[in-house]
């Protein structure tokens, strides 16, 4: 019996190694969570309510928990009109999907009709790695399909995204981000499948103040877009060609007491851009 103990012994030894030695789930649920938005299931710290648009409602948000669960946008009538609605729908804490639902409206008479119907879908495929991710987009107006392949670093930023359309891949693209220390995004590159070599770019500057859409995973047109991907607030933007500086724009802020934007004003010297302010409200 003495002589089996230390069999024993080993095989007890041998299964905790095994245990330790045995590879995380991948992808790993855990890293899964921490990705920025919309892909992972980061708690907003504050909610916001409501987006004025030079003083006329443009925007309502509705959470679910302290995640965001459905953006509502107005048309900037004199009475706002509401007409679309976009909708997270997630399971057991999985993003699944982004739908969109619009009503049918006239600008010069100001109608907005009450009934909304499905205008667009966004499909969250289940990840394959940590640092990959790929959606599916459905225009159900003009009956589109669009791929998406948001390429993330280890710490859950996206640094690169590549759009492919399924029946005309001639308006192919792919953009870079560069991030700093801070996880911003400091410039963006756009380089476009049928001319290669007319890359455009992009150039950003920062606040120090959280961003509200940030952790919503949308900016304020329901997109995942610039205004979106960083932790703080774009204060310049520069746009470049290949010549250099093509025109600027910049944003002027006032905080909020939760250090948040209350308001912005946005303003550039290019042809044709009128200036507006933006509202917060949480």
């Amino acid at each position: 019996m003495k002589k089996l103990l230390p069999l024993v012994f080993l095989l007890v030894l041998a299964s905790c190694n095994d245990d330790k030695n045995q590879p995380a789930p991948h992808p790993d649920p855990a890293i899964l969570a921490k990705q920025q938005a919309p892909f992972g299931a980061t708690p907003v710290d504050v909610k916001l309510k409501k987006l004025l648009y030079n003083g006329k409602l443009f925007a309502e948000y509705m959470y679910e928990g302290d995640l965001l669960r459905e953006q509502k946008k107005y048309l900037l009538f004199d009475v706002p009109g509401h007409y679309q609605t976009g909708s997270f729908k997630r399971a057991g804490g999985i993003l699944k999907s982004y739908d969109v639902e619009a009503a049918q409206w006239i600008a010069e008479s100001q109608y907005v009709s009450d009934v909304f119907k499905p205008s667009y879908s966004i499909r969250f495929d289940a990840p394959v790695s940590d640092t990959l991710r790929t959606v599916t987009e459905e225009n159900l107006i003009f009956l589109e399909n669009f791929y998406r392949t948001y390429i993330l670093d280890k710490q859950g930023y996206i640094k690169r995204q590549e759009f492919t359309e399924r029946t005309n891949t001639t308006e192919d693209f792919t953009i870079t981000y560069t991030r700093n220390a801070q996880h911003n995004v400091i410039a963006s590159s756009v380089v476009y499948a049928a001319q290669p070599a007319l890359a455009s770019r992009v150039v950003y500057e920062y606040d120090s103040h959280p961003n509200p859409f940030f952790k919503l995973g949308i900016d304020r047109n329901g997109q995942l877009a610039m205004h979106s991907l960083s932790p703080n607030n774009i204060v310049k933007e520069t746009v470049m060609d290949a010549n250099g500086p093509v025109y600027t724009i910049e944003y002027k802020y006032e905080y909020a007491a939760n250090g948040y934007p209350s308001k912005v004003k946005v303003e550039s010297k290019a042809q044709g851009f009128a200036a507006y302010t933006m509202d917060f409200s949480y």
